[in-house]
């Protein structure tokens, strides 16, 4: 009985021993990755080149409900392409429900300024189908964002998810 207790301190001892030595990353090597993880995000919203993958979106009525990453929000020099799920009351849309907020349209106005904690707020303006939107995006510098999507002619409607950065 004495051997097994000794073998399974033994074995108890060795396994943490392994976790310890496999740590995947030191504080150095952590805060070097972020520091090009902020680099890469500060470039992208320079360029206008970026893509933010929709993970959760927050109605104004009801539960918070997740979503497949397929929906998007790309922003390509001056033209926004919005692939995004949308819930809600719509006040006056095109008969058969339009496409919601699937459209590829011409950036009518753009504005981008540093905030608090190394975030950006991005706020850029579109039109389309006989409606004028307003996408607010607070982008974080670890490629976090959440999105605002305010419309005329619907209920406005919350977005969360992260910006698609390629190493």
């Amino acid at each position: 009985m004495r051997n097994l207790r000794s073998a399974f301190y033994l074995l108890y001892a060795g396994l943490a021993l392994l976790i310890a030595a496999c740590s995947t990353l030191t504080a150095a090597e952590r805060a070097q990755r972020e520091r090009e993880e902020a680099m890469q995000v500060e470039k992208a919203l320079a360029e206008r080149q970026y893509t933010i993958s929709i993970s959760m979106m927050f109605p104004r009525r009801g539960n918070a409900v997740s979503v497949t990453p397929d929906y998007s929000v790309q922003m390509k020099g001056d033209s926004l392409f919005s692939y995004l799920p949308y819930f809600g009351r719509a006040y006056s849309i095109p008969y058969g429900g339009g496409n919601g907020l699937h459209f590829a349209a011409p950036v009518k106005g753009y504005e981008s300024a540093k905030g608090k904690n190394g975030r950006t707020r991005v706020t850029i303006q579109v039109e389309h189908e006989n409606d004028r939107l307003t996408y607010s995006l607070d982008i974080f510098p670890n490629g976090h964002a959440d999105i605002d999507v305010v419309s005329r002619e619907r209920e406005p409607i919350n977005y969360s998810g992260d910006m698609v950065i390629t190493r």
